[in-house]
């Protein structure tokens, strides 16, 4: 497991969303995200753009520099 792989998993729990959910919110796959949660993966610099988009209400700034670095 990787802090991304915990941030990505603490931030869509603050939202109170399902693992389906995140994945329907971004345009990716279930699997993708069970991927990334595992630290099995990591997103694409794309995909890092759409979670911080669907995620910027549960984080701060520094919360969002971090995701993206």
């Amino acid at each position: 497991m990787s802090i991304l792989s915990d941030k990505i998993r603490q931030c869509r729990f603050l939202k109170g969303w399902t693992q389906e959910q995140l994945a329907r919110n971004i345009g990716v796959s279930l699997n993708t995200v069970q991927r990334w949660e595992s630290g099995k993966t990591i997103p694409s610099p794309l995909a890092m753009e759409k979670l911080q988009k669907v995620l910027e209400d549960v984080l701060d700034g520094s919360q969002l520099r971090m995701l993206l670095e």
